[in-house]
């Protein structure tokens, strides 16, 4: 297996190098995780954990949009999440207008 590093010197769609990290869920989370991600068409929970993190970057670095990150809608596709729930999960989180930075929620209180 070529390592990505090398493989992304002579590639016009250079890959995201990914790290694993390890968190810890209680089992209510996992099984809620579980279901909405089965609801929303994600073969695993990694893609729903992965969508939810990004919605929180988003509303929280107003410079940069789940819409620009090309790369994980892509691995979206290839996991068999379908274009419509990738569009409706888009405009979901541009059209958030209640939720607020978190350097905002933290100045108020």
């Amino acid at each position: 297996m070529i390592p990505v590093r090398i493989k992304n010197k002579f590639s016009d769609h250079p890959q995201k190098i990914m790290r694993p990290i390890s968190i810890r869920l209680s089992e209510e989370m996992i099984g809620l995780l579980e279901t909405t991600s089965s609801d929303l068409g994600f073969k695993r929970i990694q893609g729903l954990i992965r969508l939810y993190i990004r919605q929180g970057l988003d509303r929280d670095h107003q410079d940069y949009t789940l819409a620009h990150d090309e790369v994980f809608i892509e691995t979206l596709r290839k996991r068999g999440v379908s274009q419509h729930i990738i569009d409706e999960a888009i405009v979901v989180t541009h059209n958030n207008n209640i939720t607020h930075p978190l350097s905002e929620l933290q100045d108020n209180d």
